[in-house]
């Protein structure tokens, strides 16, 4: 739910692993450590949007993340999905949320196998 939420909000924590994921004194998972998190671009899709807008609100839309081939990304090589520690031919970094759910997949994996 944590991620789902995070993912809804255009938020990607780029650097999910166990030592990020912490259990609370009452029981709740806590995802921590956003110091490598980053907002998805979006822009507004207006195409159900009402004429009444007291009662609608536009969609936003999210977009992956363009690094430039200088930029450096912060993660966690065991955890980062292939796309994060990719460079296209022009030498950018193209990514968007679902390098968090490969992050969770490989924490997940790791939990069941020891």
């Amino acid at each position: 739910l944590g991620l789902c939420f995070l993912h809804d909000n255009g938020i990607v924590h780029q650097d999910l692993k166990p030592a990020n994921i912490m259990v609370s004194s009452s029981g709740h998972v806590v995802i921590s450590d956003f110091g490598a998190s980053t907002f998805l671009p979006f822009s507004f899709d207006f195409e159900d949007f009402s004429a009444d807008f007291l009662d609608s609100k536009p969609k936003k839309v999210f977009h992956s993340i363009v690094l430039p081939s200088n930029a450096l990304v912060s993660l966690t090589p065991l955890y980062a999905a292939p796309e994060i520690r990719q460079r296209d031919p022009v030498g950018h970094v193209i990514y968007d949320h679902n390098v968090d759910w490969w992050s969770l997949g490989v924490t997940l994996y790791e939990l069941a196998t020891g």
